[in-house]
């Protein structure tokens, strides 16, 4: 089963939003890395799922999830969770990326789609570009969008060099959106991954060329 899901951050308007279709065999994980993509963000902080009493999350080994969560708030490990276990059964949650500037994006499950699979996933829609990391959060993006809309801003020529890291070298556009840069980019957003790696190494063909030969020559 495929679900397309509808993810928004919050707190920030006009919306910045994206329209997924994705495989319900997804791990949490791999979600993650999708919305990464989707969005375009850098993938250097970490990140959780949110539902009602139960939290998708890695552990921090330098904090304690027991200082913020609630009693009887369950914790699961988003490398073994699919989507599937529990968007069958929810159709809310909130993905958190970055605890310091806290973005909150919404996901709605909006249709669950049985015997329509997608070899990867897809951005069916979406707006606007997402803020710049480290931003300080929302407020700290409603300030850096001040500064680059003012031109006698001391500060703007600054604020726009420093935002480059996030949009590749472009002139930062909080209404960029290129739907099918974002498609390009999902389409090898699962091969960098554990069991993409675990899948080559265990097909039916194996390796090819040098480094294959040689992994079969040592295993013979």
């Amino acid at each position: 089963m495929s679900y397309v899901i509808k993810v928004t951050i919050k707190g920030i308007r006009p919306p910045i939003w994206r329209r997924l279709q994705v495989e319900g065999s997804l791990t949490f994980a791999q979600l993650h890395s999708v919305l990464q993509v989707a969005f375009g963000w850098l993938d250097y902080h970490l990140y959780r799922f949110a539902f009602d009493g139960l939290e998708v999350c890695e552990e921090d080994p330098h904090a304690t999830w027991s200082e913020f969560q609630a009693e009887e708030t369950r914790q699961v490990d988003p490398a073994t969770t699919t989507i599937g276990s529990l968007f069958e059964s929810q159709r809310r949650c909130v993905y958190e990326y970055d605890f310091g500037d806290s973005w909150e994006h919404e996901i709605v499950v909006e249709k669950r789609l049985q015997g329509q699979s997608v070899p990867c996933p897809v951005c069916l829609a979406g707006a606007r570009h997402r803020p710049p990391e480290d931003v300080g959060g929302v407020g700290g993006y409603e300030r850096f969008l001040a500064s680059i809309k003012d031109k006698s801003d001391p500060e703007r020529d600054e604020n726009l060099t420093w935002a480059r890291k996030d949009t590749g070298g472009r002139l930062f556009d909080p209404e960029h959106f290129y739907l099918d840069e974002i498609n390009a980019r999902l389409l090898h957003v699962l091969e960098d991954t554990p069991e993409a790696a675990e899948a080559l190494f265990m097909g039916r063909s194996g390796l090819t060329g040098e480094v294959g030969r040689s992994r079969r020559v040592r295993g013979a």
